[in-house]
């Protein structure tokens, strides 16, 4: 359920991590919009969250008192799918999606195979959007971008155990890097916004370093029975 109020997002790049607990599987569902959300960690606000089904209902928040109210007094799960159908909002009162206008421009730049590639597009593209998002990426840690950019690829072909296993088998290696440490310093803190990410270019990434994490993988996780 969310609200008029709800705010939805995935920022780990900009403290130097990668998108985790599940966001590898629902993100990637949402093809180049949802690598878009995960490399930029856009913040997505109710209504957005009903248009990507990130939440099955939209219910103002004025009447979530009631809300609660009905749902206590729900005897099974019938019941309680018929509480929230019956105070959900309809449908002719959602707004827009926020991002229609940018959809197909989303959709030309974030189907590009690599980091790199993206801000070239993005560069390219020369709008008031595209200049909004590169200088957006320009803040987050180059080399937690291409770890997201990677896992959002590899994920696309994993079920969901599949893509928490593979969050965790990067998350071994990741959690142990400096840009995580010092993401968390500069912006939860420190506060001083000014995080020295090591690589501090996306050029600097390598190929062996992304190798390092993403070959050789230990299999560190497996769902309970």
């Amino acid at each position: 359920v969310g609200t008029e109020r709800s705010l939805f997002a995935m920022p780990e790049t900009k403290i130097g991590y990668h998108p985790d607990a599940g966001a590898t599987y629902f993100l990637s569902r949402l093809g180049d919009f949802g690598m878009f959300l995960a490399l930029t960690g856009q913040r997505i606000r109710g209504y957005d969250a009903k248009h990507l089904n990130f939440i099955t209902h939209f219910v103002n928040s004025d009447k979530l008192g009631v809300l609660k109210k009905d749902l206590l007094d729900c005897a099974d799960e019938a019941d309680l799918v018929k509480c929230l159908d019956y105070h959900e909002n309809p449908e002719e009162d959602y707004k827009e999606f926020s991002f229609k206008d940018n959809m197909l421009e989303i959709n030309k730049i974030f189907s590009a195979a690599s980091v790199p590639d993206t801000i070239k597009r993005l560069t390219a593209h020369d709008t008031a959007f595209s200049r909004s998002v590169l200088t957006t990426l320009s803040r987050m840690s180059p080399l937690a971008l291409c770890i997201t950019h990677e896992t959002q690829i590899l994920s696309r072909d994993l079920d969901f155990t599949g893509c928490l296993r593979l969050e965790c088998e990067i998350s071994d290696k990741t959690l142990l890097m400096a840009d995580l440490k010092e993401g968390v310093r500069a912006l939860l803190v420190d506060k001083d916004n000014n995080p020295k990410w090591n690589p501090a270019t996306l050029d600097e990434v390598t190929p062996e370093i992304m190798d390092e994490i993403f070959k050789n993988r230990v299999i560190t996780w497996e769902p309970l029975p």
